[in-house]
């Protein structure tokens, strides 16, 4: 999806600054050098978001802001310096930020707010208070910035919220509330959920100074009094949301092998762990299959570590795409294994079969020396509800599969 983006700026070098790093953030970029110029592309175009200056030959007092602000564009001023009086109109508008120019980290941080602008399309908040004139303050804020927003009334209604929503990354929540408060509330998604899976951001107008450390110890991430400053609530809600992305990466970076970006043996164990537990509950269906590239040494011997590198990625990519609904892995060197949870053993085995066809006629296109290999494929089944006893069965019927010719998935 390509977002456009308005540059109203009347000098040209740093409009071209400005233009560089809206196309690095992903942008395509249109550009006014004056206010008549911006009025008229924006009778022709829809745009994402704007970058505004303050002043310019036919606006000299920030006429330019309201134009885009009243087109409902999400807008970033930027100026050459902030007064107070200059601080004083820009603040009258819904804007996302203003940013100084003079300032050295000026340029780095107009870049990390269009990638947050990006970003935060995909972020989803809930805003939990039982008055509906500070929800719709909140919500205002966070639509300007482009968050997914959801809207609960007290600590019970966002507890089923969610419960049918897991992919909320950030709750903000009031205190004082019916049925459930926001310290109560906190205690109860820390129960379900851990800081690195959910942010929360409690908020309160009581003057009590304990109230911050109420809500700290019982889970919360950051805390707001009300009143509060717009610029500080953007700059705690990106930082949590920040902290949360990067959380996230650490456990990616743990859990993935590093060649292949599949999953790795850790990962996999974990995962398949979990499933065999709750499959044995309902006494379920299960199966495994381990799978290994025939001969694969003789062509890292042949062409090298690297190219063999390049067969592993390209079967890897297979892998995601042929089972992306099961949890596939790299167990180390040319050895993957597929866990199969509640399938049917047919289908499994059908499966398999297919991929391994797949891969004797297309694995010349994974590398440029265009090498042709095969696998070989054991494959396991319920009932059992170890991982370690599946994979030892798999593993034995992938040895038959080896000494039975190659090639060839054997259950």
């Amino acid at each position: 999806m390509t977002r456009k983006i308005l540059i109203i700026e009347d000098t040209p070098t740093i409009a071209r600054v400005q233009k560089h790093i809206a196309l690095k953030s992903g942008y395509e970029v249109d550009i006014a050098e004056s206010l008549s110029q911006a009025k008229e592309l924006l009778s022709k175009n829809k745009y994402f978001c704007a970058v505004v200056d303050f002043i310019l030959p036919d606006a000299p007092s920030g006429e330019a802001v309201p134009c885009t602000i009243n087109a409902d564009i999400p807008t970033i001023v930027m100026t050459g310096n902030i007064d107070k009086k200059t601080r004083d109109t820009v603040e009258k508008y819904p804007i996302i930020d203003y940013i100084i120019k003079e300032n050295k980290q000026a340029y780095q941080y107009l870049e990390k707010q269009l990638l947050r602008l990006i970003r935060n399309e995909s972020v989803k908040v809930l805003v939990v208070d039982d008055l509906a004139s500070t929800r719709n303050y909140i919500c205002n804020l966070l639509a300007r910035h482009k968050y997914q927003i959801l809207q609960a009334e007290d600590g019970k209604e966002a507890l089923a919220m969610l419960e049918a929503t897991p992919s909320i990354s950030v709750i903000i929540t009031d205190n004082e509330m019916p049925n459930m408060n926001g310290d109560e509330l906190c205690t109860e998604i820390r129960r379900l959920y851990d800081n690195d899976e959910k942010a929360i951001i409690g908020i309160s107008g009581a003057d009590s100074s304990d109230l911050s450390t109420l809500f700290l110890k019982n889970g919360a991430n950051d805390y707001l009094h009300k009143p509060f400053n717009s610029e500080e609530f953007y700059c705690r809600l990106s930082q949590n949301v920040d902290m949360l992305e990067l959380m996230a990466t650490i456990k990616r970076q743990a859990n993935t092998d590093y060649l292949t970006n599949l999953p790795n043996r850790r990962y996999f164990f974990e995962e398949a762990e979990k499933s065999l537990k709750q499959i044995k509950r309902i006494k379920g269906n299960n199966s495994l299959a381990m799978l290994d590239i025939d001969h694969f040494k003789s062509i890292n011997d042949t062409y090298g570590h690297h190219i063999g590198d390049e067969v592993l990625k390209g079967l890897s990519i297979c892998f995601s795409k042929y089972f992306e609904k099961h949890l596939v892995a790299r167990l180390g060197g040319e050895e993957f294994a597929i866990y199969f949870a509640d399938s049917d053993k047919q289908e499994a085995l059908k499966k398999l079969e297919s991929f391994r066809a797949f891969i004797e006629k297309n694995s010349h296109e994974f590398s440029k020396a265009k090498i042709k290999f095969t696998l070989s494929i054991g494959f396991s089944c319920g009932p059992v509800y170890q991982i370690d006893e599946l994979l030892k069965q798999a593993d034995l019927k992938l040895y038959d599969a080896k000494e039975q010719g190659r090639n060839k998935v054997v259950s």
